[in-house]
């Protein structure tokens, strides 16, 4: 009788996550409408494979979950922008989950998830439909709630490296995180190299029976010109499209970092970020690279709801953000925001003559080409070290001056230390 109560609660729980999820979306849409149709390029290669994923054909035939499920869900084809946008629901229902699961009251879930929704980790992936970059999302906030059981953690990384194999670069971070939750260093070496190896078998797979593969690791290593020289200015677009995206916000990311409560042990931060950096070794789309801020913004602010004035002080910072993003999309649809998008322009205008087929960019190309860009774009430049340093004032202030909160044993929230089973 216990485990059906237990199981009718969790049900209860899922049903009120999926309703959350829907309901906040759909006020997102205020800020971000979703498109209709698969966003040009990649979103059109995802579109095509939902047709039939298991016949491996297409650009990218190795990221075949996201297409699978849409498959099965009756969801492919021209209906492929709906699936993305059930994607996007799924996600923030598992945001609210999640939330709820470390202990947080319906309401503080509900920020949690609307701050979520109001940032680029959702609205960045409206407008550019049919990408597989939410679901992974998704798979790697279960990954940590469930941290505490190895089984399933792993499981849940390699469900995520058949959306994108991305997750990979965030390998160090994800031992990290099992030792902390009490995994044993070699054990949790050899269980990512088990991951490992089942990719690198679905990868061979997919060699010997794909066709028309254009996405695989030797296309990057060619095509990455930036490399090393214009790796500064790629990092410095990155944290750029970062504030446009999420804003006030970050000042919650700074705040539990400062004070410890990401709940990823004192390297995890850092192991997190050192994750993200080489990802645009390989590829330029700092927009998406910017909206995996979600997992230390969701950690850092269930912590923060636990302080008090906590609930105030996010709906506020909420309340900035949407301000911001608004002022800073006047078209919706430009991914990082108008300035970025003039940015864009700039850096396309400068590429020519700077970067041969198939070479590197030199050092005094790199060097002329940063100068360039910065003389272009100095005003935008100088606003974002003002309101980069505001952010992290902001949240060092907060860090200082909002209280700690003994919490009565048994309710403290959940962490790395403190997982769900």
């Amino acid at each position: 009788m216990a485990e059906q109560e237990r199981r009718s609660q969790q049900l209860v729980s899922w049903l009120a996550a999926a309703a959350v999820g829907a309901i906040v979306l759909w006020l997102s849409d205020w800020l971000q409408p979703p498109s209709s149709v698969a966003f040009e390029g990649h979103g059109e290669y995802f579109q095509a494979m939902t047709v039939d994923p298991l016949w491996l054909h297409g650009a990218f035939p190795h990221r075949i979950l996201w297409p699978l499920l849409a498959h099965f869900t009756g969801l492919g084809g021209p209906r492929a922008p709906v699936f993305s946008q059930v994607c996007n629901g799924a996600f923030l229902a598992t945001v609210f989950w999640f939330c709820r699961q470390r202990g947080a009251k319906a309401a503080d879930a509900l920020l949690v998830t609307a701050a979520v929704a109001a940032t680029g980790a959702v609205l960045v992936y409206k407008p550019m439909a049919c990408y597989s970059d939410t679901l992974m999302f998704l798979l790697l906030l279960l990954a940590v709630h469930f941290v505490a059981r190895p089984a399933v953690f792993w499981g849940l990384v390699l469900l995520a490296s058949l959306a994108h194999e991305m997750v990979f670069f965030f390998a160090p971070w994800l031992v990290y995180l099992r030792c902390q939750a009490g995994g044993r260093q070699r054990r949790e070496v050899l269980a990512l190299g088990g991951v490992g190896a089942v990719y690198a078998a679905w990868r061979l797979v997919v060699r010997v029976g794909a066709t028309g593969v254009a996405y695989d690791s030797l296309y990057y290593m060619k095509n990455n010109f930036w490399v090393p020289w214009g790796m500064p200015a790629l990092w410095a677009l990155w944290a750029f499209v970062l504030l446009v995206e999420f804003g006030p916000l970050l000042a919650i990311v700074v705040w539990a970092w400062r004070r410890g409560e990401l709940g990823m042990g004192r390297w995890g931060p850092w192991l997190y970020v050192a994750g993200i950096l080489p990802l645009m070794l390989l590829a330029y789309d700092v927009m998406r690279f910017a909206a995996l801020a979600f997992l230390p913004l969701v950690l850092g602010s269930v912590a923060f709801l636990c302080r008090p004035r906590g609930r105030s002080v996010l709906a506020v910072l909420l309340v900035s953000s949407i301000a911001s993003y608004a002022w800073l999309h006047p078209v919706p649809s430009q991914q990082g925001g108008a300035e970025f998008t003039r940015i864009s322009g700039e850096i396309l205008s400068l590429l020519p003559g700077r970067v041969e087929k198939d070479q590197p960019m030199s050092f005094s190309n790199a060097a002329s080409f940063t100068y360039e860009l910065v003389l272009r774009t100095w005003p935008t430049v100088l606003a974002s070290c003002v309101a980069l340093a505001l952010v992290v004032a902001a949240g060092l202030w907060l860090a200082r001056s909002v209280p700690s909160v003994q919490v009565p044993a048994g309710q403290e929230p959940r962490t790395s230390r403190n997982a769900s089973p």
